[in-house]
């Protein structure tokens, strides 16, 4: 579960994530071949649906998996829920809920046919998304859902990632750029470069940092703070990854709050066309009916 001192500056951070064509790109860092396992999965989940089945999306995000469940499926309608604000439905048959959180669903009892999520439901509170999703759902309506893997390439792709950011934003470089050694930040963001030659943070720093260093210390404090700015929702996001991803040995720990409303029914992992380890593909079925 995930635990943040400050939600509102994550929920903002999301929202201004989203807003951006190219999130989804940057969500599945290093790793361009996942998207097509992720469609994979979702193509199959929808031919198992029933027709015209109503599927609620946890942690929608701009609808990545509504997109893929309902281009394999048509007849099927998605409504997506998010906490953070949403841009526009890609499709017709999909409704995205912004400023929704999954802990507290909206919606009428047995409302959903299925329920699905892609990296959204391992960021809330387990037990009490599980006790509203047995509530919605329909006796006897399936889910499946994507979860950040420790070990998977997301989330260790993203973890490389927030390890630059640290040293980007840390006390030596800070010491450097206040102090005016313009030359001394290039050539350290060239040393990073080359050991981070993937990392797509570094060549815009390198065209505005140093040039900004060579200022007055006024000139010089405001490029730190604006740097700092520029970076903090990024950051917020990714820390807030690195709290949610779970481990092999934390995975059945994990799944008790979905097994006491739930029968889970697979627990396998998610592997790119390679073998390189995306997630955790969890899935189950409602037992009964909820009060």
């Amino acid at each position: 579960m995930l635990q943040l001192q400050d939600k509102s500056r994550l929920r903002q951070a999301w929202t201004d994530f989203w807003k951006h064509p190219a999130a989804g790109g940057q969500c599945l860092r290093g790793a361009p071949d996942i998207g097509r396992a992720l469609n994979d999965h979702w193509s199959s989940f929808a031919a198992s649906l029933p027709a015209h089945s109503h599927v609620l999306d946890l942690g929608c995000g701009a609808g990545a998996a509504a997109s893929a469940l309902v281009a394999a499926n048509n007849e099927v309608r998605v409504t997506g829920v998010d906490f953070a604000m949403l841009p526009a439905a890609p499709a017709a048959n999909i409704t995205l809920l912004h400023d929704t959180p999954m802990e507290t669903l909206p919606f009428a009892d047995a409302s959903f046919d299925a329920a699905i999520s892609q990296f959204g439901f391992e960021y809330g509170r387990a037990h009490k998304i599980a006790r509203q999703m047995a509530r919605v759902l329909k006796p006897g309506a399936r889910f499946s859902f994507i979860v950040h893997h420790a070990e998977g390439t997301v989330v260790t792709a993203n973890r490389a990632h927030l390890d630059l950011m640290r040293i980007v934003q840390g006390p030596q470089m800070q010491a450097l750029v206040l102090s005016g050694s313009a030359f001394v930040v290039e050539q350290k963001l060239r040393a990073l470069a080359r050991a981070h030659p993937g990392d797509t943070l570094l060549e815009p720093l390198l065209q505005k940092l140093p040039e900004r260093t060579r200022g007055n210390s006024a000139a010089r404090k405001q490029a730190w703070l604006a740097l700092n700015e520029a970076l903090a929702p990024g950051r917020v996001i990714l820390e807030s990854l690195d709290v949610c991803c779970v481990a092999a040995d934390e995975i059945e720990g994990w799944l008790g709050p979905l097994r006491q409303f739930f029968a889970v029914t697979s627990v396998a992992e998610l592997h790119k066309a390679d073998g390189g380890l995306i997630a955790w593909r969890i899935e189950g079925t409602q037992m009964a009916a909820q009060a």
